[in-house]
């Protein structure tokens, strides 16, 4: 059997929406992933970073041994993991210093490298002056990016139109087929929570993130008080900083009998209201991406999204979607009462346009083109 290609990967730590697609390359090579994030950093992430750990079907290795610049390591084990690995592929993280390393190891050893960037267009179109000018460096030296967004591609492919450096549209998703089998196991705790808040036939229409500034929930709160009747629901997953604000705006807006809010729910638990919920709504006015959008589309949920998301590029317009524009409330309520006047769910069936696999071939295309 002709043994595996080796791919190395510099990532900050294994997270939900990327630990599918580490698995799967896992089957095509032999992968070894080097996490640095910052402990500060992983200390407050929204999610259980040992479950997902404990999904890892590859060698990976946490370090923070040594001084941090912002939320970058600074230390040699970029150097160390690629002389002692020998990867024929590297695949680094945005413009940090495991990718200026792995320019750097260039020179000495022969390998395809290749960045994530996780940009939604409005971010690739802000680029502080030093950034854009580390943005031309990395270019020149890299043999791909993998972008978010397909709006963020064709951006960069227009500003760059002379590179050699391949730009790879590859969303932040989950395996659709994986996903879909955890959202279906809990039907049963679904119809727990339908009983539980005497939901009934209600549209829900549901939210999942954090509850800080660029989520935009004000301008979500005030399009749905204009929308609401007895027959919908919104339904809010989430804590934060804001929670004092969104309890004030709802009882100001009388929306107490049409907001259920639930706190912050992981894993099974928030499974259920993917399966439960019929719309869901991503109102951010800043947004890399939204990896939530993914897995309300793979829970069968029509989907609103504002176009400042990285993930408004995985709606089709009225087909399983709208996009709207994220400072305007009137275009949000407007797709807001398109979106209550459809059908509830009628069942389970993904409504992302292209499968995880589909996607994936697009990055081993990439890897491996010359």
């Amino acid at each position: 059997m002709k043994n595996k290609k080796r791919l190395l990967i510099f990532h900050p730590y294994l997270a939900t929406y990327r630990i599918d697609v580490y698995n799967r390359l896992a089957k095509d090579y032999e992968v070894k992933v080097i996490l640095t994030g910052h402990p500060n950093e992983i200390s407050g992430l929204g999610f259980n970073l040992e479950k997902i750990n404990e999904q890892a079907q590859f060698d990976y290795h946490y370090y923070n041994k040594g001084r941090y610049i912002g939320r970058h390591l600074l230390s040699t084990i970029y150097f160390k993991a690629i002389k002692e690995f020998k990867p024929d592929v590297v695949l680094a993280h945005e413009y940090g210093l495991n990718t200026l390393a792995a320019i750097c190891s260039r020179y000495f050893y022969k390998f395809r490298l290749f960045i994530t960037c996780d940009d939604s267009l409005q971010m690739a179109e802000s680029y502080s002056e030093n950034r854009k000018r580390l943005r031309n460096f990395v270019v020149k030296q890299v043999d791909g990016f993998l972008v978010v967004s397909t709006k963020t591609k064709i951006y960069l492919e227009n500003l760059y139109p002379k590179a050699r450096c391949k730009f790879i549209y590859f969303p932040i998703i989950q395996d659709d087929i994986l996903l879909a089998k955890k959202i279906n196991a809990n039907r049963k705790k679904a119809e727990s929570y339908s009983n539980e808040y005497s939901i009934g036939n209600k549209k829900i229409l549901l939210y999942v993130g954090r509850f800080v500034s660029v989520k935009n929930l004000p301008l979500l709160l005030k399009a749905y008080a204009e929308v609401k009747k007895d027959d919908n629901l919104l339904v809010l997953v989430g804590d934060g900083e804001m929670k004092s604000i969104v309890d004030k705006m709802i009882h100001e807006l009388g929306l107490e009998d049409n907001i259920l809010q639930t706190g912050s729910l992981y894993g099974d638990d928030l499974y259920a209201w993917y399966y439960l919920a019929d719309f869901f709504v991503l109102a951010s006015y800043q947004e890399a991406f939204g990896a939530v959008v993914n897995e309300a589309l793979v829970g069968g949920c029509f989907t609103l999204v504002s176009d400042h998301a990285g993930a408004h590029t995985l709606i089709s317009d009225g087909i399983n979607g709208y996009v709207f524009k994220s400072d305007d409330e009137k275009d949000l309520k407007k797709k807001m009462i398109l979106t209550f006047d459809r059908a509830k769910k009628g069942g389970h069936c993904s409504l992302m346009s292209k499968s995880f696999e589909e996607f994936y071939q697009d990055i081993i295309n990439g890897f491996e083109s010359k």
